[in-house]
């Protein structure tokens, strides 16, 4: 019989387990202050003082990731390559810009881009705190979704997201809302729609010179199906929510901890019968995260520990989940995992970030250690080229 262990005992044990590391690692915290700002997260601000003006913008990354999984869940593979992402920027006026460019996505080994793709996005400040994005979204990493619910390696394997996109940025208040149309149909296709539509909003309820406390909503909804494709006619349409409690402490200038206490939803809203694509195992599920974050300058370690029952999400990490990309007949009611993750970031150059990560994911019902290691160069940049002077 395997051995399950109750959240409340896990919790306690990690509360524990963790008290030595902190402490060790805030009196270390005297060095000056270096800037936490995530590295894969791209400048969403339209440049204010910008009228009538042509810009170009690169935004690219090498990566590295080595997956070293042995499980039932999902396999192990190691992702090399680049991605670049060269546009050009016009701004009609401050608060309106068009981007055109290309996306070419390669994998070392392979003599051909593995993916070309045009770029077209057209940004628009409605209001002082509220943007809309039409066409290439700010997309994958950019949403802030926690991996339960967003795979973290679709940052290199679906970078590109097309759609629509609401940004809303207050002093209490920031939301991403986004639409994702991921696969487009012509009458007569053999293979169905896809879309995603999701939500990413943060509220802040109390802040202090020290401390802050939030509270987090996370949405995300896969739909499949569509009238005009040549095919069988099923639609299946899950959806997965978070929400929770965070709280950030600053221990001084330097390093600051979040404890985060979050809970998972899943719900399979439609989806078909037994021996049919797109079945599911399970129709609702939910999962249980406690995380705790350490930030000192250029370094970030994360701890948690995760309890799913019945939990699935489409978009999210494998690992999390009670079903298996690998079998699809193969599930796990219960799941539990020790979650870390330690990654060293610097800002090299102006719009340039190196940054070394590994993480490990400890099942504790098989008593089993599955984890990774990643190397990233990233770089988002803007060079002013012209103004047009009519």
């Amino acid at each position: 019989m395997k051995k399950i262990i109750h959240p409340l005992t896990i919790v306690i044990r990690l509360n524990s387990l963790l008290t030595f590391p902190l402490i060790l690692l805030s009196l270390l915290s005297t060095q000056p202050s270096f800037s936490q700002e995530f590295s894969f997260v791209t400048n969403k601000t339209l440049c204010d003082s910008c009228y009538k003006q042509l810009h170009f913008h690169i935004e690219a990354s090498s990566f590295f990731k080595n997956n070293e999984y042995f499980n039932n869940f999902t396999e192990g593979y190691t992702g090399i390559g680049f991605f670049l992402k060269p546009s050009f920027d016009y701004y009609f006026t401050p608060k309106l810009r068009t981007r055109a460019g290309v996306f070419l996505l390669k994998y070392s080994g392979r003599n051909k881009f593995n993916t070309i793709i045009p770029i077209f996005s057209v940004q628009y400040k409605l209001l002082k705190s509220l943007d809309v994005v039409f066409g290439n979204l700010y997309g994958n990493i950019n949403h802030g979704l926690e991996e339960p619910l967003f795979r973290y390696d679709r940052y290199f394997q679906h970078n590109m997201e097309y759609g629509l996109q609401l940004l809303l940025h207050t002093h209490s208040v920031t939301s991403d809302l986004w639409l994702n149309w991921e696969h487009f149909i012509m009458e007569g296709d053999s293979t169905q729609e896809e879309f995603v539509v999701g939500n990413n909003t943060n509220v802040l309820l109390l802040q202090s010179n020290i401390f802050k406390i939030s509270l987090p909503f996370q949405m995300i909804i896969a739909h499949k199906g569509g009238q005009i494709y040549a095919g069988p006619h099923y639609l299946s349409t899950l959806a997965n929510a978070l929400t929770g409690l965070r709280v950030t402490y600053n221990i001084n200038r330097n390093s600051k901890v979040e404890l985060s206490q979050l809970v998972a939803f899943y719900k399979g809203l439609s989806f078909p019968a037994v021996n049919l694509p797109e079945h599911q195992l399970f129709d609702k599920g939910y999962g249980l995260y406690s995380k705790i974050n350490y930030n000192y300058r250029f370094l970030n370690l994360m701890v948690g520990y995760w309890y799913a029952n019945s939990y699935i999400a489409p978009r999210g990490e494998y690992l999390f989940q009670s079903v298996s990309e690998r079998f699809p007949n193969f599930s796990e009611k219960i799941r539990q995992l020790f979650t870390s993750r330690l990654s060293l970031s610097k800002l090299i150059a102006q719009g340039i970030h190196i940054e070394l990560r590994g993480a490990t994911y400890y099942d504790l019902v098989h008593s089993h250690l599955d984890f990774s290691y990643s190397f990233y160069l990233v770089i988002d940049h803007s060079f002013f080229l012209l103004k047009n002077p009519y």
